[in-house]
């Protein structure tokens, strides 16, 4: 059977347009009170993971080719139930091998440089070229990931407001709130908290440790400019505090560090130890 590009972009076009209408009713119906979930049983755990990105458009009129070429902010919502899992011990104590590992950590930190389109401060592109900085199959079995069990999602090249009003709605439908266990997941992105304040109140808020991690590397470098091996000490000690949650330590940490050089100078690197402790 023969079918157009015409025929397709058609049929998708006709799609979206249901969806988003779909969408909105159900928007509006939230608004007022009047969504009802489409289920009968509420999840046990939950997690809605928020974050922004890019995406690249081009003018609809004219006629074939590109014209006018332009990037378009995104944001995403993605929304995960977990089979749940009770314990009375932290399963995992220890920071991922990866995240240890200085090799791992500075592809790792090099790799999140290029999806962000620019060199993080504190990092530098005289890094040695390293191996993969992903866990493994085998240290991703040994700690036992939670099991993922429904996934869906909904976007929007909308503001934050707007998009507030969508994840809420969806976190609605599928019964989120009702849940025993639930996260907001996001990057640390100054519109994720006031967002996750406003819809999702007493939700635990959960940062994206690779974020943190890259950013606490590029710290560490810039507290010990010049000085390797003792960047990398500061950097496992910050690294460990972050994950076993002790928050208080790493800030603390990133203050003697901004103390300890002063205040930098207009385009100095280590700005990222002020922005952080503050």
């Amino acid at each position: 059977m023969s079918i157009s590009a015409k025929h397709v972009q058609r049929v998708t076009e006709r799609l979206g347009q249901e969806r988003r209408r779909e969408r909105d009713a159900a928007v509006e119906a939230f608004k007022k009170g009047k969504l009802k979930p489409a289920y009968t049983q509420a999840p046990a755990v939950v997690g809605v993971h928020l974050d922004a990105g890019k995406i690249q458009l081009r003018e609809d009129c004219g006629g074939r080719g590109v014209r006018g070429p332009h990037w378009a902010d995104t944001k995403v919502g993605c929304f995960l139930t977990y089979a749940a899992h009770e314990g009375d011990s932290d399963p995992q104590p220890e920071p991922p091998a990866a995240f240890v590992d200085r090799r791992r950590v500075q592809r790792l930190c090099r790799e999140m440089e290029r999806v962000g389109g620019k060199a993080m401060e504190g990092t530098s592109s005289c890094d040695e070229e390293v191996a993969d900085g992903s866990e493994t199959k085998k240290e991703r079995q040994e700690v036992g990931h939670p099991v993922r069990l429904v996934r869906t999602a909904v976007a929007t090249m909308q503001k934050s407001e707007e998009f507030g009003w969508m994840v809420a709605a969806e976190a609605m439908r599928r019964r989120f709130y009702g849940a025993k266990a639930r996260a907001v997941v996001g990057d640390g992105g100054n519109w994720i908290g006031p967002l996750a304040e406003m819809h999702f109140p007493g939700w635990v808020q959960v940062l994206d440790f690779l974020h943190l991690l890259a950013h606490l590397y590029a710290a560490s470098r810039a507290a010990h400019d010049g000085y390797p091996k003792k960047a990398w000490a500061c950097y496992q000690r910050w690294v460990r505090w972050a994950w076993g949650g002790e928050a208080a330590k790493v800030i603390e940490g990133l203050k003697r560090q901004q103390q300890r050089l002063g205040e930098a100078p207009p385009g100095a690197g280590r700005r990222i130890l002020a922005r952080w402790y503050r």
